[in-house]
């Protein structure tokens, strides 16, 4: 008798045990039948290639279902650690109780030294740590799996217990994965998260909610992604704020990306075709305007390169920033498609609509939207009160009837209600419950869904909400300090932008043809 037969028979007599007579016997049948699959294929033991070979035959639901069954069945009781056709493990390991986790964490201290404990009881002290965070179930199942998917890569590695090499791997392949085209970004991301968390907890005992630093697949290589590190930490020295950092981390990765290069060795060897292939690459990504952004900065990590020797020449100069007309004018909607983003808006979240009400009906800029506390609207003087982050000048806003309306609308029957606490009128969907950074995908998506093109030129960001209602006020002839005072300008030089889309204005100040052609120099020993 073969190894096969053997674990199918052991199988058998568990299953004799555990199941009625009827299903015993349909049981019986599909493990018989896996034994003369292997017998016809020349299968003596149980293996992956004969795993596979018996699935595939599956051409319904059905069959595929009992087929996976009894394959799980001696895959478990052989111990091959086979993989389904999907790539996951027919068994996969089980992670410790939380009792048995939170017994062991009593006699241990933090931080938990590499090969002190299994995997499994950390990723259950880190499931507790993140349960004050009041996460969806979807999003607590999301982490969950994500840790399930480490335990069992440790475990086909042949070792389940914690080492923070081991988990640096998983993220590894993680980038590889996606990088081939097998795992979605989504699922990276995640992945990535849950091994921070998991990081965190085990240096610490515990967890605070934050956003970590996801590695770009594009500096997947060690040497790539160390040099990127170090140029961070050049612009660092700098005394550069965050969001400027992470612009020029962008365009480092997009330089990266677009020279083609295995490793930063390969550097040592560019050529100018490298370069503008790279600047064709960043060009097909990027608008024109984000182009003239983009392009000045790669000059400066050309320069950087050169300087710091990883580039055998300064490139920079082949670098120009792409020429194109400055529109002074400033983006706005009709009333035509106005009328279809407040359509728009009767299908969208309560959230959105209030947010784009207080947008487009009052002027307010993205920031002070999401910065917007309770205590700033006077619900009995029908007015809000807001100290504006641009400029730091209090702005006194008339709290109109719809616009409050749908504010209460969202407070009372959207607004989670274990979000109480905070301060702020408008939170994320999902727990942990704190303001929002920008409100530009709220617009912008609102804006693709109703299908809205602006005048002058293709914008989606809140600020066009502002400058349409700039242009009723401009259309109506209100008083220019009037517009002034409702979009809380402080200088004169602030509103010259708004004030030139008044279009009947600026057709009655056009400078005639008459100077056109007419010679104002002369050339001459002493006029030069």
């Amino acid at each position: 008798m073969n190894k096969l037969k053997e674990v199918v028979n052991v199988v058998l007599e568990q299953q004799k045990l555990k199941l009625a007579p009827s299903t015993y016997d349909v049981r019986k049948n599909y493990l018989k039948d896996l034994v003369d699959h292997g017998d016809r294929l020349g299968f003596s033991e149980p293996c992956q290639e004969l795993y596979d070979s018996f699935i595939s035959r599956a051409n319904t639901p059905d069959l595929r279902f009992q087929l996976f069954h009894a394959v799980r069945l001696v895959d478990q009781e052989a111990k091959t650690k086979a993989l389904t056709p999907e790539g996951k493990l027919y068994n996969e390991p089980e992670i410790t109780s939380p009792d048995e986790s939170a017994a062991v964490f009593e006699k241990i201290s933090f931080p938990v030294a590499d090969g002190q404990i299994d995997a499994g009881l950390l990723i259950r002290r880190a499931e507790n740590e993140m349960s004050y965070l009041q996460l969806s179930s979807s999003t607590r199942w999301q982490y969950m799996q994500a840790w399930k998917e480490l335990y069992s890569f440790l475990y086909l590695r042949g070792n389940t217990t914690f080492t923070r090499e081991a988990c640096s791997a998983f993220v590894d392949d993680s980038n590889l994965k996606k990088k081939e085209g097998l795992l979605h970004e989504w699922k990276r991301k995640i992945r990535h998260r849950s091994v921070c968390v998991l990081l965190e907890v085990a240096d610490t005992g515990c967890f605070e909610w934050k956003l970590f630093p996801v590695r770009k697949v594009c500096c997947f290589e060690d040497s790539l992604e160390e040099l990127r590190q170090q140029y961070n930490s050049f612009l660092r020295t700098q005394n550069i704020e965050n969001n400027t950092i992470a612009l020029y981390d962008y365009s480092f990765r997009c330089l990266i990306e677009g020279v083609i290069v295995n490793n930063a060795n390969e550097l040592s060897k560019l050529k100018p075709s490298q370069i503008q292939s790279m600047l064709v690459f960043i060009s097909k990504k990027l608008s024109v305007n984000s182009r003239g952004t983009v392009f000045p900065i790669i000059r400066q990590i050309l320069t950087y390169l050169y300087v710091a020797g990883f580039v055998p020449r300064d490139y920079s100069g082949m670098v120009l920033t792409p020429a194109y007309q400055s529109i002074h004018l400033r983006p706005y909607i009709t009333a035509s498609d106005e009328k279809k983003l407040f359509n728009a808006m009767e299908e969208a979240p309560l959230r959105t609509k209030a947010m784009m009400r207080l947008a487009i009906r009052l002027g307010l800029r993205d920031i002070d939207i999401c910065n917007l506390r309770f205590q700033q609207i006077d619900w009995i003087n029908d007015q809000i009160i807001v100290e504006q982050e641009k400029t730091g000048v209090t702005l006194f806003l008339p709290l109109l009837e719809d616009v409050g309306n749908a504010i209460m609308d969202y407070i009372m029957n959207e607004r989670p209600v274990t979000a109480a606490k905070y301060p702020y009128v408008f939170v994320r969907k999902q727990a942990p419950y704190k303001k929002l950074a920008s409100m530009y995908r709220v617009c912008s998506g609102l804006f693709a869904k109703a299908d809205i093109h602006t005048v002058n030129r293709d914008s989606r960001g809140v600020h066009v909400c502002r400058y349409t209602l700039t242009h009723k006020l401009l259309q109506k002839k209100v008083p220019h300090h009037v517009i002034t005072d409702t979009l809380g300008h402080v200088s004169k030089e602030s509103d010259k932008p708004y004030f030139s889309m008044d279009e009947q204005m600026l057709r009655e100040c056009p400078l005639d043809f008459s100077l056109v052609g007419q010679k104002y120099w002369e050339e001459g020993e002493n006029r030069g």
